[in-house]
């Protein structure tokens, strides 16, 4: 029976080493290992997480101890009416994911490829940019909210797309990368042709709630308010 479950259990210990190291490097030592659900009713996985992680000594410059409650499986069932009789009791996630749009901003040659570069009423600009709002491993809180302004870069520009971007990548550089996918998209009216381009700005919002981020375009007037939402992708919560 233990050369049965034994493949499986290694692969588990892998995962559990491996998001270990990702937390020092990027967060935190971790001091704690909670094993809910029903696979850790099994009293071999119990030994071997305890064995490998808590009695094995300090790993990280952190002693970890493993922690069981007495029926792991109701954990999750209960945790998940909890959340679902009041969703605020969970303060704040972990991001999954890098969310942002795409932009326009000044060509730089040592920083941008020459095939991104575009001349628009005689000055040169790098498209496709990813401007992120929030990346990868960043927590987020409920009801976090966002907020950039643009302006658009054409004089005679009467309406403003923005296209929102997701990918598992932390400093994405632009939105046709490998791995970069379209989430949602606003159009908005932003004035009229001969008005400055200072008059045209207009502020993009993100809201994240529970589950789901909420964007929001408005033009400088108020008079064009546009709306979106799209799911949050999350790793963790607290």
């Amino acid at each position: 029976m233990v050369s049965f479950f034994k493949p499986l259990f290694d692969q588990i210990k892998g995962k559990v080493q491996e998001l270990i190291h990702a937390a020092e490097d990027k967060v935190s030592p971790v001091n704690f290992i909670f094993m809910v659900g029903g696979f850790s009713e099994s009293p071999y996985l119990k030994s071997e997480i305890k064995k490998s992680f808590e009695e094995s000594g300090v790993i990280g410059g952190a002693k970890i101890n493993v922690l069981v409650p007495r029926r792991p499986q109701v954990s999750v069932i209960r945790g998940a009416c909890m959340f679902g009789l009041n969703p605020r009791s969970i303060t704040s996630r972990i991001s999954k994911l890098t969310y942002g749009i795409n932009t326009l901003t000044t060509y730089d040659p040592a920083r941008h490829a020459e095939e991104k570069k575009v001349i628009i009423e005689g000055e040169d600009f790098c498209e496709d940019v990813f401007d992120a709002f929030v990346k990868r491993n960043e927590a987020v809180g409920i009801d976090e909210v966002h907020v950039k302004t643009y302006c658009p870069v054409r004089a005679r520009q009467t309406v403003m797309r923005i296209i929102f971007y997701c990918t598992e990548k932390e400093q994405p550089n632009f939105v046709d990368e490998e791995g970069v996918k379209q989430l949602g998209e606003l159009s908005i009216d932003i004035g009229r042709p001969f008005q400055s381009v200072d008059d045209k700005t207009v502020k993009v919002t993100l809201v994240f709630g529970a589950t789901h981020i909420y964007a929001t375009a408005t033009n400088r007037e108020g008079s064009e308010i546009r709306n979106c939402e799209f799911k949050f992708e999350c790793s963790g919560s607290s």
